[in-house]
Formats: C-alpha cells, sequence, structure tokens
C-alpha cells in the first residue's frame, strides 16, 4: 500500500506539472498573438466599444478622481490615459502580459505626457505586485461569446488581490445572450459566387458544398441584422455576472436550458439555422456597451453556432434545449460550446 500510495502521489504531481505548462503554454500563445499592431489598431478603431469606456469614466468620473486605478490587460495604454485625463485619477497601474504591447503603451504614455500619473507594468496579473491597492479596476477583457480568452480569470484574481473593500469594477456586470437566428444570409455569402455566372460557365453543383464548409465550423464571428433573428422570438439571457462577486468557477461553466416559443398568429414558418449570442456589459456609471444586432456594429460581431442542418420551425412551435459553455481541457483560454 505505501508503494502504490507513492506512486500516486508522483503520478498526481506529474499530472499537476502538465496542467502548469499546458496553462503556460496556452498563456504564452496568447500574449504573443497581441504583440500584432494590427490587433490593437482593430480595437482601437472600435468606436463602439472605446467611446463607451470613455463616457463610462466621464460619467463616473468621482469614481476616479484622485484615486487609484489598475488596468488589467492595458494594451496600448488607452483605458489608462482616458482614467487620467477624463476620469482624473490620481495613480494608475497599467498592467500588459506582452512585452512589445508594455513597450508601446510606455512610449504613447510619455508622449502623451502622463508618466507621472500613470505607470506601465509589464508581467502576468497574477504575478505582479502593486505598491498599493486599488480603488477601481478597469479592464476590457471580453472575447467572442464574452468568454473566448479567458481574461476574465485575470480580472477576477486582480478584484480579490488589489481591490480595496468597496472598490469598484469597470465594467461590474455582464450578460450573455441567445436567440434562435435564421443564417441564410451568411450561406449566400460563402455559396452565392458559386450561383452566379462564373466567367460564362456553371459552378451551381459547389454550393451545396460550400454551405456544408460553413456549417462544420463550430462557431464563427461574423455580424448580422436584427431581421435575421426568428420573427417573434425575444433574446433570452443565458449568464448573468456580477464582477464584483462572482468566482472563476462561476464563468467557467455555464449551463442554460431554453425555450423558444415561435407565435402562433405567423403565417408562414420560419427557417431556422442555428444559434446567436452576443453580450452586453455595464458599468458602475450605468453606461452600457452592447453588440447585439441591433446595436451599432463592434469588433466582436456576434458568434454563430449552426445547426447540423437547417429546419422549418412551424407557427407555435417551441424550440426546447440547453446550452454548455465549459472551459476547454486542453487549452484554458478557449471553451467549447454546444447545444441539445
Amino acid at each position: 500500500m505505501q508503494k502504490k500510495t507513492a506512486g500516486s502521489s508522483k503520478a498526481t504531481k506529474a499530472a499537476k506539472s502538465d496542467k502548469v505548462s499546458k496553462v503556460a503554454e496556452s498563456d504564452a500563445d496568447m500574449f504573443s498573438s497581441y504583440a500584432r499592431l494590427d490587433i490593437h489598431k482593430v480595437m482601437m478603431e472600435d468606436f463602439p466599444r472605446t467611446d463607451a469606456y470613455r463616457r463610462a469614466i466621464v460619467a463616473g468620473r468621482a469614481h476616479f478622481k484622485g484615486k487609484a486605478v489598475l488596468d488589467v490587460g492595458c494594451g496600448l495604454g488607452i483605458l489608462s490615459m482616458l482614467a487620467a485625463r477624463e476620469g482624473e485619477a490620481r495613480m494608475v497601474y497599467a498592467v500588459e502580459a506582452c512585452r512589445e504591447t508594455a513597450a508601446r503603451a510606455q512610449r504613447i504614455v510619455e508622449a502623451n505626457g502622463l508618466s507621472s500619473r500613470i505607470q506601465v507594468i509589464h508581467g502576468v496579473m497574477e504575478n505582479i505586485t502593486l505598491p498599493e491597492k486599488v480603488d477601481v479596476v478597469i479592464s476590457e477583457w471580453m472575447g467572442y461569446f464574452l468568454v473566448h480568452e479567458s481574461m476574465l480569470e485575470s480580472v477576477l484574481a486582480a478584484r480579490d488581490k488589489w481591490l480595496r473593500s468597496g472598490g469598484l469594477m469597470y465594467p461590474s456586470r455582464a450578460q450573455l445572450f441567445l436567440c434562435p437566428a435564421n443564417m441564410q444570409k451568411q450561406l449566400d455569402e460563402s455559396a452565392g459566387y458559386w450561383r452566379g455566372d462564373v466567367y460564362g460557365f456553371d459552378f451551381s453543383s459547389l454550393c451545396e458544398e460550400a454551405e456544408a464548409t460553413v456549417r462544420a465550423q463550430p462557431l464563427s464571428s461574423g455580424t448580422f441584422t436584427a431581421d435575421q433573428l426568428l420573427a417573434g422570438v425575444a433574446p433570452l439571457k443565458v449568464a448573468d455576472f456580477d464582477l464584483t462577486t462572482c468566482s472563476k468557477a462561476m464563468v467557467r461553466k455555464i449551463k442554460a436550458d431554453f425555450c423558444f416559443a415561435l407565435p402562433a398568429r405567423a403565417k408562414v414558418a420560419q427557417t431556422f439555422h442555428g444559434m446567436a449570442l452576443w453580450f452586453d456589459v455595464i458599468f458602475p456609471s450605468k453606461v452600457k456597451l452592447q453588440t447585439g444586432p441591433e446595436h451599432p456594429q463592434t469588433h466582436w460581431g456576434q458568434t454563430l453556432a449552426f445547426s447540423d442542418e437547417p429546419c422549418e420551425l412551424e407557427p407555435g412551435e417551441d424550440l426546447e434545449g440547453a446550452m454548455h459553455l465549459t472551459a476547454n481541457a486542453e487549452n484554458h483560454r478557449f471553451y467549447n460550446l454546444s447545444f441539445k
């Protein structure tokens, strides 16, 4: 029994070591991807995103003025500079895990004369040490379908370790929405070219293959219009996180049952291709950043999850099932999304 116990202990240690190695590898891959300047350009050019943070800081200036602020994953430093200039923060600790991006943020902060009030810190949030606790934790952590890339976990770690009692989270609430949709537009964009005249020849036999390729993708990010949601069906809020109190475990496993009722008064059937997901975040100053199809387009777009095959839903029918969104066991930055 002693040998068996010792062997089990060694196996456990090896498994833990392997898990730590996988986490470090996943983190390194993600951090290095943010060395690309074009990624930051896409985010900076996203006016609804960046302006929502600006408006939230201006509306909540009393939360920032004369206070210490922590910006988790500061990128090029735009939120840190807005907190310092518009929010009049006393000090902003701008933490960035990507070395190249942290160096850029430092140059930008210096060029804008904010070095005395913004300290750029290169390092992984979970490992760095701050000279004081902070009054506000601010971060643009949201990924596709809200939780992709798992940056929220670092924000929650920062909250637990560095936010003073009574301090504020910017944003303070995050919600994930789900709605069945007709995605013929996306299929047409993929297959439509083959339906037309291709240099005087008929290539339409490729349409089915092109559509199948799109449907085979587990998830895709795109944009669609509100009229692509099934008519008369209201989106369902499948997750609602209070970021001042929620735990990592809560965001790593999300399950929601759904029942979408098609209105009986409708005169025709509707084609269901799959589910669309998007999110909202809300700031303590009451400003909202909304990424749904009825709001101005953002770089996140919406997440589209195609069903295996389209189906016709008749008036008065219900579409019932469950959504499971869980952190990937091999790469903790990714999530597995499934529907039943």
